[in-house]
């Protein structure tokens, strides 16, 4: 495997506490009432860091309904975030688009979603527009294991291959063989085939399937489908199979655990690093929560503002 510098290490470490600090962050809103429901990334945070080490600022995003960890990693400011998942008039959307529909431009966040499947589409536009003003930008279709069943989905996969569009699409599969639903063993299969990138080869793309867990190996393997889009080589579809988890960092498909555990073990990362990177990253939940909470509700009559695209 690739050589990775011990500074990309940490960051790739950093990017996950922030996620899983973001996170619980707003589950303590939740539990003091004051937030409504939110659909959590736990479990995923190896996936959202290593793409998002790889990308510029200049590179998009199509999000899911589970979006706060792809929109940390492409670095959305995270006061912002706050406040619109409280509905707040600072929030990213003024408070209008919630949890579930986070846009942050300046810095190629184009929209979490909550339609499954529905920001598929919009990445390959991001994707096509670069291709059209011959940049090397590129753009990430982040989406989920049920979505990938999604005819927009499928037809974009065709149209991406057809015309060689600079971007990777990431299927992050929640849905493992091992894992139930409410407790019962999942008896209605929504796919007929064992690995999603099993799709690739008919469209005549590269396709490959790994666990998602591994940060490392997921950093190189998104780094090499990057490269090849940027270079004109077109699009890949990575399915990164990865587990829903708690909030903590017991389970074995914990990414933070795991990779927490081989830092250590390299000596990479000490334990008071350790502490050191999650203050930080807790002082600025901490100042994102405050902000939130501090901020005024939207005026009544700004539900009139930002229906139509203003100027020319």
């Amino acid at each position: 495997m690739k050589n990775i510098s011990d500074s990309t290490k940490l960051e790739l470490y950093r990017s996950m506490i922030s996620i899983r600090t973001f996170e619980n962050g707003v589950r303590a809103l939740i539990d003091e009432g004051k937030l409504g429901h939110v659909s959590f990334y736990t479990g995923g945070e190896a996936v959202a860091a290593a793409v998002g080490a790889h990308l510029r600022k200049t590179d998009q995003i199509g999000s899911t309904h589970r979006s706060l960890g792809h929109l940390i990693t492409k670095g959305a400011d995270i006061k912002k975030m706050m406040a619109e998942i409280a509905g707040k008039a600072t929030g990213s959307n003024k408070g209008k688009g919630g949890a579930y529909h986070i846009f942050d431009p300046e810095v190629g966040a184009l929209g979490a979603n909550g339609i499954v499947g529905g920001s598929v589409p919009m990445a390959a536009g991001y994707a096509l527009a670069n291709q059209l003003k011959n940049t090397d930008n590129i753009s990430v279709s982040y989406f989920g294991e049920g979505a990938s069943n999604q005819g927009g989905v499928q037809e974009t996969l065709n149209l991406a291959a057809c015309w060689s569009l600079p971007m990777i699409f990431v299927c992050e599969n929640s849905s493992p063989e091992d894992q139930t639903m409410l407790g019962h063993k999942i008896d209605y299969p929504q796919l007929s085939i064992t690995d999603i990138s099993q799709r690739a080869p008919a469209y005549g793309i590269p396709g490959s399937s790994h666990n998602g867990w591994e940060v490392e190996k997921v950093y190189v393997i998104v780094g090499e489908a990057l490269e090849r889009a940027r270079n004109g080589g077109g699009p890949t579809l990575l399915e990164f199979k990865i587990h829903r988890l708690d909030a903590d960092e017991t389970s074995m498909y914990c990414p933070i655990k795991c990779y927490r555990e081989k830092l250590l073990e390299e000596g990479v990362l000490t334990a008071e690093l350790d502490a050191e990177i999650r203050d930080k990253e807790a002082e600025k939940v901490q100042e994102a929560i405050d902000f939130a909470v501090g901020s005024p509700e939207p005026e009544l009559l700004d539900a009139y503002k930002d229906i139509f695209v203003e100027g020319s």
